[in-house]
């Protein structure tokens, strides 16, 4: 073909400020970035040729920042993107033929994250509570304003660390936390901002880019809404609260028995948009890596199957590779809003 150019894919880190993408790129066997929706870690995974035994295993906790892209090629994007930085906590050495492997997890999730704390929260509205949580951890907070003014009536009671804290905050406003450069992020799954508050560019993936395709489409539970139960103290009786509705059969009733309406209406509300995202999910490679798509970024399929092009996609995990000889590929999950 005519002016066509073979994509080769590039790549740049650096460790502890240090430039060593000249002296490590000969040595690549494989570099791969696992990104994913909510308060996990980020991880990185470099795999090296030790030749002559020249390659030191970096320190733990040393910083390593990468970027990734494409040097050159037809239908690609060209230039390099930004995947952040990774603190290493895990290196091995194997052979012969003599290997070095290193991983790496998100720096902006501290080791602060993971430790037990006893907190205690009552009456405090989100912003209050995420913003407390991200000032303990060093970071700035940005809680979406539809979520920031709702109070939680009390929240505590035995150490958790601060990850298992904002799951469970997300779990109960069907929502995600999230740290990207120094910021805490918590806002509703598929709000579809940036920190800055910002909508995320959308992408439109065509069947021929990708190497492979899985479609599943998940019957729809024939949910009449989402009931939970509280206890009223003042009536000495239990109450019902429903999320939803307007379908067939009968509500869909949580187990757990909360202590007031609002949190059960809460725990109702998440659940009926936890049912209503999950219809259907998707996963793709693309044989040219597209590492400027992330967790929470709309997309939509082309020339696949019409009932497939015509749903509206969000990332829900994506992982891009690269190998040493230029190729770089992206995994992507996704799940149907």
């Amino acid at each position: 073909m005519s002016g066509y150019v073979h994509p080769k894919a590039s790549w740049k880190v650096t460790l502890d400020g240090r430039d060593l993408t000249t002296t490590m790129d000969p040595l690549l066997i494989s570099l791969a970035i696992s990104e994913k929706r909510g308060e996990a870690a980020d991880q990185l995974d470099i795999v090296l040729r030790d030749r002559d035994g020249q390659v030191e295993i970096p320190r733990e906790g040393a910083v390593l920042r990468v970027s990734l892209g494409w040097e050159r090629g037809s239908g690609v994007p060209a230039g390099l993107v930004d995947k952040g930085t990774y603190r290493v906590d895990e290196a091995e050495f194997g052979g012969p033929p003599d290997v070095i492997t290193i991983r790496a997890r998100s720096a902006d999730f501290t080791d602060a994250f993971r430790v037990r704390r006893e907190r205690s929260f009552v009456g405090k509205t989100l912003a209050e509570i995420v913003g407390a949580i991200a000032a303990d951890n060093g970071l700035s907070a940005n809680i979406a304003p539809a979520l920031g003014t709702r109070t939680i009536p009390a929240l505590g009671s035995g150490a958790k660390s601060d990850a298992a804290l904002l799951a469970a905050l997300g779990k109960r406003f069907d929502a995600v936390a999230t740290v990207k450069a120094g910021i805490l992020i918590f806002a509703p799954v598929g709000s579809r901002r940036t920190a800055s508050g910002k909508s995320l560019l959308s992408f439109t993936i065509d069947r021929r880019d990708t190497t492979t395709i899985r479609y599943t489409r998940v019957t729809r539970s024939k949910y009449a809404g989402v009931e939970a139960t509280w206890h009223d103290k003042a009536q000495a009786k239990r109450q019902t609260v429903l999320a939803g509705g307007g379908g067939e059969g009968k509500p869909r009733r949580l187990r757990k028995v909360y202590a007031s309406e609002a949190d059960a209406r809460q725990a109702a509300e998440a659940e009926n948009s936890r049912i209503a995202r999950r219809v259907a999910t998707a996963s793709l490679t693309l044989a040219y890596g597209r590492p400027d798509i992330f967790p929470e970024i709309p997309v939509k399929i082309a020339g696949a199957k019409p009932e497939i092009d015509a749903r509206d996609w969000l990332v829900e995990t994506a992982k891009h590779r690269m190998d040493g000889q230029g190729g770089l590929t992206t995994e992507l999950e996704l799940e149907a809003t």
